[in-house]
């Protein structure tokens, strides 16, 4: 009986000894695998590590980059600006103040010459306020704005500068608004462009549609024009950098527009906290622009200072929006 028991007992001590053999052998792959896994993590840790630390050195030379970049559109901007100044004048004065006859062959190249000189000089002004708008040389500085005011006098100013060459008739919905909360020179800035691109693509004779809608935390302002109008698949680029819908010479040499002031209404329209977007009803049936910026309600005055946009640097003002017929 004895016997039997220490056999019994013998036998549970082997498969004891068994299982636990097999188990410290299966702990020591663990182990291995484990410390395998480790040191493969470790690699790709440096690894990640070195790679963070070249994205962050690659990064920091391509702020360098950038602020060099916006120097150097800045300066030679303003290098350009000067002598394409100059020519214009010239230009005018033989045109308008000359007391010798010009032949038609030589008036015709002076005033291809005027209008090229005026293109450049609106091109230099566009890329310096993209320069500025980019590297936040720019402030806001919102306060309570009269929209119905401020439409009025740019129509005035556009009517009478521009717009009778083409005789188009401006037509202003005068409504009961509350005012918005708006940076007046960028809204001034902003409303011109759009302005000035519906006048652009408007024949002769045609009409410009500027109406207003509120629902009590914003104000749209509509400008709808009765030009050749949009595709659908082209209201994504309006709002680009040079998003010109045709880049044939044709169209340029036509319009004579440069592509950035709707980029440059975009950029302004957001630094204030609005919106801005287009809508056709298809080619040949006009297009209308809408932006909206938020009523200067009490709650907003309340916290303008979240309005507030503060330069980086020196802050910089804004060229003047040219408009071009």
């Amino acid at each position: 009986m004895i016997i039997i028991v220490s056999l019994g007992l013998l036998a549970i001590i082997l498969v004891i000894n068994l299982f636990y053999n097999r188990r410290t052998k299966d702990l020591e792959e663990r182990n291995k695998e484990l410390m395998v896994l480790t040191a493969e993590n470790t690699k790709a840790y440096e690894q990640l590590r070195n790679t963070s630390n070249l994205l962050i050195e690659a990064n920091r030379k391509l702020k360098e980059l950038d602020i060099i970049k916006d120097d150097f559109v800045s300066i030679a901007s303003h290098e350009l600006r000067t002598p394409m100044t100059a020519i214009r004048s010239y230009a005018w004065m033989v045109l308008h103040r000359s007391n010798v006859p010009l032949p038609d062959n030589v008036e015709k190249y002076l005033v291809r010459i005027s209008i090229s000189t005026e293109r450049m000089i609106n091109l230099v002004n566009d890329m310096l306020n993209i320069s500025r708008i980019e590297s936040g040389r720019i402030e806001i500085k919102p306060e309570p704005v009269d929209l119905i005011s401020l439409g009025k006098d740019i129509v005035d100013e556009v009517y009478y500068s521009k717009s009778t060459a083409k005789n188009i008739k401006f037509i202003l919905l005068e409504e009961k608004l509350p005012k918005i909360f708006a940076d007046p020179e960028k809204l001034r800035q902003v409303f011109l462009n759009i302005l000035g691109n519906a006048l652009k693509f408007s024949s002769n004779g045609g009409k410009i549609t500027i109406s207003f809608f509120t629902d009590g935390r914003t104000i749209e302002t509509r400008i709808k024009d009765e030009g050749p109008g949009l595709a659908r698949e082209d209201l994504g680029r309006l709002f680009k950098k040079f998003g010109r819908l045709d880049n044939s010479y044709t169209s340029v040499a036509t319009s004579g527009g440069t592509g950035l002031g709707l980029y440059i209404s975009k950029n302004l329209i957001e630094l204030m906290k609005g919106r801005i977007w287009a809508t056709s009803e298809g080619l040949g049936k006009g297009s209308t622009f809408t932006f909206a910026l938020p009523v200067a309600s009490p709650e907003v005055i309340k916290h303008a200072d979240q309005y507030f946009v503060k330069a980086k640097g020196e802050a910089k003002s804004l060229e003047p929006a040219a408009i071009v017929v």
